[in-house]
């Protein structure tokens, strides 16, 4: 096929000068993490609202040095976060333009919880699971990497990315709700979800396709798979994944997936009704903030009927 036509990105206001975050080595202010615990048994019973309000008590000291924000975050007072990311005022295109109001929606891997609060903001009931207790990220076992010493940097990373999580919905008050239970093998009392949203996740898992077959399984109305647009015009629509698309550089990078393999994956899994659009996102990479630029994403929204 020929290259998609991709809008231009939105327009955003000018950002104010970002806040300065503390350093995490302050003596006598070590950040905070709430990981390793032990999980409650089978991950069960995390929705319940006095599990929800000792959660939120976990986190109701957090403050900006115990975070890191992989999104851009605009707070309540005007002040400015600056992360890597920055979706601010394109998150309608980011989730293909689904109307979210009065739905209730399953967001896997939320990050800093940027667009947790928008959707919330737009009318949804938004549920979040992502990875804490016990849990850590699938790792691609490179022999150039110690595994072991990657996974517990990345641990603490990942506590700290929970912690913008909460810091976020401290100051907005929104009412999402989160679970921290494993992708592969949901809990049995997550309840069912009009649409489920996986946000650029994919890429990053060892079995993308287990976990949309779990998230099909709670999901009545849509599933949207946002992943970066990484392959060439000729690849978009081939049902296939791309293997270590790194070159073994990144143990977190499992797969280049084009948009007709999420397609196919979720005809196969009963949504068969699936749209494709495109759209540019702002990346700042944090050791080259002189190469920050726009970057290709494509939404892939399935629905059922």
């Amino acid at each position: 096929m020929s290259a998609p036509v991709v809008p231009p990105r939105r327009p955003s206001a000018p950002r104010p000068e970002p806040l300065p975050i503390p350093a995490h080595h302050i003596p006598g202010r070590e950040p905070l993490v709430n990981w390793p615990a032990d999980p409650p048994p089978g991950y069960l019973g995390q929705l319940d609202p006095d599990f929800q309000r000792e959660l939120a008590g976990r986190w109701a000291d957090v403050r900006l040095e115990d975070c890191y924000f992989y999104h851009s975050v605009l707070l309540p007072d005007g002040s400015y976060v600056k992360g890597p990311w920055d979706l601010i005022d394109n998150e309608s295109e980011y989730l293909g333009g689904i109307d979210l109001a009065g739905r209730s929606v399953l967001e896997y891997g939320p990050a800093s919880g940027w667009l947790t609060n928008w959707m919330t903001e737009q009318g949804a009931d938004v549920v979040i699971i992502d990875i804490g207790w016990d849990l850590s990220t699938d790792l691609i076992p490179l022999a150039t990497f110690d595994l072991e010493e990657t996974r517990q940097v990345q641990v603490a990373r990942a506590s700290q990315v929970v912690n913008s999580w909460w810091y976020v919905r401290k100051a907005y008050g929104h009412s999402a709700r989160a679970v921290y239970a494993p992708v592969y093998d949901l809990p049995s009392d997550l309840g069912r979800y009009d649409v489920s949203i996986f946000g650029s996740i994919l890429l990053h898992l060892r079995d993308p396709f287990m976990a949309l077959e779990q998230a099909a399984a709670i999901t009545d109305d849509a599933i949207v798979v946002v992943e970066p647009l990484l392959v060439p015009a000729e690849d978009i629509d081939r049902p296939v994944l791309f293997w270590n698309p790194s070159q073994s550089t990144n143990p977190n990078g499992w797969w280049l997936l084009p948009p007709g393999v999420i397609t196919d994956m979720l005809d196969v899994l009963g949504f068969p009704n699936a749209t494709v659009s495109y759209h540019r996102q702002y990346y700042i990479p944090e050791t080259n903030p002189e190469l920050a630029d726009e970057v290709t994403f494509y939404t892939v929204v399935a629905r059922r009927r």
